[in-house]
């Protein structure tokens, strides 16, 4: 019988170089050692703590064939998941891989965490450490790499695995803000690619990337940004470096970098990305299209300004269509319209006031948003949005060339209510891919702000003081698994009133219209177990795709990824074993630096 070998490497100084990174002592410029005590071995760690950054280092272990490799991360810092950033030296780019203690039994504090990193052949090969690659705000640390020796039926199993494309039914969304602000390393475009090599081998069939222009304060020179006390260590890096790169230069390398691994690529924008409120404003997060022209801003029903633009305002409409284009300069696929980042998108500014008057001989500042006159001429100065931007992108690139997808809300009801008329979408071939968002946003009207005898009015002064007097009186409901439907103004139930009812809403639009439709699955990070009872719930419905939206906090996490990277796998999905085990386990630390706590804490008082 053939045993395959298995190597442990639990001493990271002895196997890493160069030697004069590495200190006994916490240096920004060095990895620290640290004596490690585990349940399964003894060994020294390699430590980076936050906002340190030494250089790489690189490990040659003088091996042939294929191998499984597995790293050790330490869990043992609290509420800290260490990241470190590795690569093999013919790799194109890093990969980031974080400790993962989302919901993950039996992770806590002062566990080790393994994961599978990749399978890969090692003739030649070195594997190379870094923190510069890696979340420069996060600490690194790197306990031990396990490498166990793959047989020839597993090589072949695995490389057919990686030649399927008919599982890919993912559309990621990641942030290209994400890169600016966490890595240290940001010299050439290369060093972008992790963000799209980080899909390699899983069922991501479409990645969209932000556009995060918009966003980026221009008011800010060099000479005081050293004088601004930004709110985040990364949000000073954001200003300073991104100015440094040509945006239109780089989303076409990164879509390059994308159709080269057969991905398709969209560009994505959220609709409302106008600016944040303190302490995140002020120089960053202000949106200069906003700085210079407050007059465009929605307005609400008493005449209060509301922090963001009305797409009532042709204006608005221009800007928002001249960055699709932008975009679309990339070579990308298709462009993405996000609604679920910025609300409102148009009140009860003057030209819809007017607009309201014309078509009913009175004004609508008395009328709900669920008014079906009201909402009526705001899905309407929204679809003339997209049939704009639909015609710009014809003619500018040819006719359906590139095409247009757009992120709605939870159901079909939700997108409308704020303005959003999928199926007019659909039925007029303006958008041909939806992203359904576990999100709803509604009045929540639960107190005294009717007019006396009037049925359905509004009284101006009392809604003023009710808005002002209720902790979110507009109501906003996201990351959920399912939210049973609310009631209107008239006290109508509103949405679907079961997952099963709006997954076979959103599904009959496709099948009526010929567009598709991917289910995004919020929050972020949850136990594998539950990833897979959402996905296979969303599939014995009817659903055909899924959608992850901020996919760049989730790969890192690899315990987590092994699970959702193989979710199009309709096939095994159900059978799949999600637990510890072949991708990732954890176990006991007793001891750090030579101080054994598995009794008594030295802090902890006895």
């Amino acid at each position: 019988m053939n045993v395959k070998k298995e190597i442990l490497f639990s001493d990271m100084e002895e196997i890493f170089f160069p030697k004069n990174v590495m200190s006994d002592k916490y240096l920004k410029s060095s990895w620290r050692v640290i004596d490690i005590g585990t349940s399964e071995y003894k060994g020294k760690t390699l430590v980076s703590m936050k906002n340190s950054s030494p250089e790489d280092l690189t490990f040659s272990p003088k091996l042939t064939g294929w191998y499984k490799i597995y790293l050790d991360i330490p869990f043992m810092f609290a509420d800290v998941c260490p990241t470190v950033a590795v690569k093999l030296s013919s790799d194109d780019s890093f990969t980031r891989i974080s400790a993962s203690p989302h919901g993950l039994s039996p992770v806590r504090w002062m566990t080790m965490h393994e994961c599978l990193w990749k399978c890969a052949d090692l003739t030649g090969e070195d594997i190379i450490l870094s923190k510069k690659s890696a979340n420069i705000e996060n600490i690194a640390a790197l306990s031990a790499i396990r490498l166990i020796e793959m047989t020839e039926q597993e090589i072949s199993e695995y490389k057919k695995e990686c030649d399927r494309t008919e599982t890919r039914n993912i559309y990621a969304t990641d942030d290209l803000h994400n890169m600016f602000y966490l890595c240290d390393r940001l010299d050439s475009y290369d060093d972008f690619r992790p963000m799209v090599s980080a899909y390699r081998n899983s069922d991501v069939e479409w990645l969209s990337v932000e556009n995060v222009r918009p966003i980026i304060a221009d008011n800010l020179s060099e000479d005081i940004i050293d004088d601004v006390d930004f709110m985040r260590a990364g949000d000073k890096r954001v200003q300073t470096r991104f100015p440094k790169w040509d945006l239109g230069d780089l989303l076409k390398k990164i879509v390059e970098y994308g159709h080269n691994d057969g991905l398709k690529m969209s560009i994505s924008l959220r609709m409302g990305a106008w600016g944040m409120l303190a302490p995140y404003d002020g120089y960053y997060f202000d949106s200069p299209f906003v700085e210079n022209n407050p007059e465009l801003c929605c307005v609400d029903r008493n005449g209060d300004k509301i922090p963001a633009m009305s797409y009532a305002y042709p204006k608005v409409r221009k800007y928002i269509i001249n960055e699709l284009l932008f975009m679309a300069e990339s070579g990308c696929d298709a462009v993405t319209l996000m609604s679920n980042r910025g609300i409102p998108y148009v009140l009860f500014e003057k030209p819809v006031a007017d607009r309201f008057y014309e078509m009913y001989g009175e004004y609508p500042y008395e009328l709900p948003l669920d008014d079906e006159r009201l909402n009526s001429l705001h899905c309407e100065i929204m679809t003339e949005f997209m049939r704009e931007a639909r015609a710009a992108l014809d003619e500018r690139f040819g006719k359906d060339k590139v095409k247009l997808h757009f992120r709605a809300m939870f159901s079909i009801y939700d997108s409308k209510y704020l303005g959003f008329d999928v199926e007019r979408y659909a039925a007029e071939g303006l958008v041909d891919t939806f992203i359904s968002y576990p999100m709803r946003c509604y009045e929540a009207f639960n107190g005294d702000v009717w007019q006396d005898g009037k049925q359905y009015r509004l009284d101006l002064d009392k809604y003023t003081t009710h808005m002002r007097t209720k902790i979110r009186s507009i109501a906003r409901i996201s990351d959920f698994d399912f939210q049973a439907p609310y009631t209107d103004y008239k006290g109508i139930l509103r949405g679907p009133s079961t997952q099963k009812e709006r997954v076979e809403e959103w599904m009959t639009l496709c099948e009526k219209y010929g567009t598709k439709v991917y289910f995004d699955i919020m929050p972020r990070h949850m136990a594998n177990a539950e990833f897979k009872r959402r996905i296979l719930e969303l599939y014995s419905y009817g659903a055909e795709n899924i959608g992850l939206w901020d996919t760049n906090t989730r790969v890192e996490y690899r315990a987590m990824w092994s699970t959702v990277r193989n979710i199009g796998h309709k096939d095994r999905l159900a059978d799949m074993y999600v637990g510890e085990g072949e991708n990732y386990r954890n176990f006991v630390i007793y001891s750090i630096g030579g101080k054994d706590f598995s009794r008594y804490d030295p802090v902890w008082g006895g």
